[in-house]
This record gives structure tokens, sequence and C-alpha cells, in this order.
């Protein structure tokens, strides 16, 4: 699964800023080794150091192997994935945002809304954004009240919107 993107080298000597796909980064700090796709034959980076970068938001990475800023630079904009194996395991009724991309949404009818390409933290709450059958995303507050349940168990997440919510995004 994603976790993160490696936004731009830092300094000189090969380490890499990444953005972190999760709502804990520090999660990131104790993989074992990232890779650069999902497939089996993907690339794999090790890590070596790890620490917050300025700001607080993004962490800077030393790989293995990528020790100068020409070897950092061509990693800019790669999408990092590990195995769910690598986390701890979550406490009962918890779950890592990942696990939620791909799964259905549906409503309390029945209805296929479509399905979660991802969630995004806006503030005070955090926004499931769905893509539609044609491809069109809509974006659903992750609140009590419109999202009523999360079974990854069974691959759906169950949601009530409120009238013309989804229509005004569409």
């Amino acid at each position: 699964m994603s976790v993160g993107r490696i936004t731009r080298p830092h300094g000189l000597k090969g380490e890499l800023r990444v953005q972190s796909f999760l709502s804990d980064r520090s999660l990131l700090k104790d993989i074992p080794v990232f890779y650069l796709g999902r497939e089996e034959s993907a690339e794999s980076l090790r890590p070596t150091g790890v620490r917050e970068a300025p700001g607080g938001r993004d962490l800077l990475f030393r790989f293995e192997g990528v020790e100068d800023l020409e070897a950092a630079e061509e990693l800019r904009g790669r999408v990092l994935y590990a195995e769910l194996a690598d986390f701890p395991e979550p406490e009962e009724g918890e779950y890592y945002y990942f696990q939620l991309e791909g799964l259905l949404v549906k409503d309390e009818k029945g209805e296929r809304l479509g399905r979660v390409k991802g969630v995004m933290p806006v503030g005070p709450y955090d926004l499931l954004e769905v893509e539609t059958e044609n491809r069109k995303t809509f974006y659903l507050p992750m609140v009590e009240g419109i999202v009523l349940e999360i079974n990854l168990s069974e691959g759906y997440i169950l949601v009530n919107p409120t009238p013309g919510l989804i229509e005004s995004q569409l």
C-alpha cells in the first residue's frame, strides 16, 4: 500500500524529504524496507536514518545506496509503498487510512456510491475521497452521522450523506 511520496532531495548528501500519507507519520520511522512500486519486482529502499524535517510536516530519510544529490534527484516524486505486516496491529475498531483505499462506499439503502480513492486530512475532520463508477470524484466528511460503519472484513463503508451533499459535487 502507498504510504508516502518522496517530494525532493534535502541537502547534497542524498537525504530525501518524504511526505507521509498516514495520519500518524511517525509510523514510517519503523518501516524496515520501502518499495517503489506495488509489483513483486519493485525496487526496494532500506532506510539508514530518519528525522523530522524542518517545519514538522515531513520526514527526512537516508536510504542505502543514495549518497548524493544526483542519486536523490532520481527519486523525486516517487511513491513509497510498504507491507501491511510492517505496521503494528491496530486496536479493535481502529484502522489505517490506507486500509480504506478501494473499499466500496454504499448508503443505507444499499446503493453503491463508489470506491474510496483516498483520505484527506483537512482540519477538524478528514475527508473520504470517493470515485464513482463513471470516474467522477466527491468527498464525504468522516464524521459521526455521515460515516455509519467501516467494515474492513467485508470491504465496505456505510454512509448516510446529508441530502444534496454528493450531488452538489458532481
